[in-house]
């Protein structure tokens, strides 16, 4: 059962995929909120990892153009509303999972849309087989997210 999350970085990147931007551009959001609290999971239990982007290492520098924000760091929700339909978004998330038992298999999702219209995007990241107690570090994976709807785009 995974224990520890050292780390959470997630890198919003909004490219031109058909809607009316003229750019691209990211947003790094570094969290400090489980630094000296790191979440516990529990087995079978969805658990919302928080952002509050005030690590060091956030950055802001390169927004797209006309983006703000793409995140609304008050509960770590990506918030993709300054994005027109039809972009898309690459999400990096960097995170650091320590589980308590050996062959933890490790489960991701994205849960997107409002109320009727709620829906996830599920991965299997994989089984945290290396022996328990150790740290595992995930940071390299990308997710894309098309905004092809209002329900999509509007979700926060």
């Amino acid at each position: 059962m995974p224990s520890v999350n050292e780390l959470l970085e997630d890198i919003l990147t909004a490219t031109t995929s058909g809607g009316s931007s003229t750019g691209q551009g990211f947003i790094d959001y570094n969290d400090t909120s489980t630094t000296t609290t790191p979440l516990v999971l529990s087995a079978d239990v969805w658990t919302t990892i928080p952002n509050d982007g005030l690590g060091a290492f956030s950055n802001d520098t390169y927004k797209p153009a006309g983006v703000t924000e793409l995140m609304n760091v008050a509960n770590g929700a990506i918030d993709p509303t300054e994005l027109p339909l039809g972009d898309t978004m690459l999400i990096r998330n960097d995170f650091v999972i320590t589980p308590g038992t050996n062959n933890t298999l490790l489960e991701f999702r994205y849960a997107l849309g409002t109320g009727g219209g709620t829906y996830t995007l599920e991965k299997i990241i994989g089984r945290l087989d290396s022996g328990s107690g150790q740290p595992y570090r995930f940071s390299l994976a990308t997710d894309l997210i098309y905004l092809g709807d209002l329900n999509t785009r509007d979700n926060p």
